[in-house]
């Protein structure tokens, strides 16, 4: 019996661009209401981001035949996030470098008035900090790191839905005893 070759590319390209608009959504939400640095949006996504990884297995699975191994349901997982980390970034790019310039400047005030109210870093070390924490908020570097940052995140939360949306064929190993 041959088996079927699904492409777990196409086969999440669909969740993940639901799930990249939901994230664009709650961004946007947030940043019409003034709550851009909120870590209320960060809440907020993950359990967007587990329903919508659960969603790429799924679609994935359904796509396979109703069967889905350990390995393909953690690989659909994180593909379905990188997808949609790319269209998160693409509009993060756009709200950062086209939207909104100031946000950046905004984002350091914000970074450095929470450090200054934690009060545990010398006065000295928190430009340094801010000027670093800026850095990696740039859009090219930002989107170099929310892609391996999603990765990561897509394959702790792959490995843990994995084992609740996989559905092993049943093997012929029953069929190649029972001629034996």
């Amino acid at each position: 019996m041959e088996e079927k070759t699904v492409s777990v590319w196409k086969t999440t390209l669909m969740p993940a661009i639901f799930l990249g608009i939901v994230l664009i959504l709650i961004s946007v939400i947030f940043y019409i209401t003034g709550n851009t640095f909120s870590s209320w949006a960060s809440y907020l996504s993950y359990p967007v981001i587990i329903a919508g990884v659960v969603f790429g297995q799924i679609t994935h699975k359904k796509a396979n035949g109703g069967f889905l191994s350990y390995g393909q349901a953690v690989g659909s997982g994180i593909v379905t996030l990188i997808y949609a980390i790319i269209l998160n970034s693409i509009y993060s790019y756009l709200l950062y470098e086209v939207i909104d310039p100031t946000l950046l400047d905004q984002f350091r005030i914000f970074v450095e008035e929470k450090l200054v109210q934690q009060g545990k870093i010398p006065e000295e070390q928190i430009d340094t900090i801010v000027n670093f924490t800026v850095k990696l908020q740039t859009p090219p570097l930002s989107i170099v790191t929310a892609i391996f940052s999603g990765a990561f995140m897509g394959l702790i939360v792959s490995l843990i839905t994995g084992i609740f949306v996989k559905n092993n064929p049943v093997d012929d190993f029953t069929e190649k005893k029972q001629s034996d």
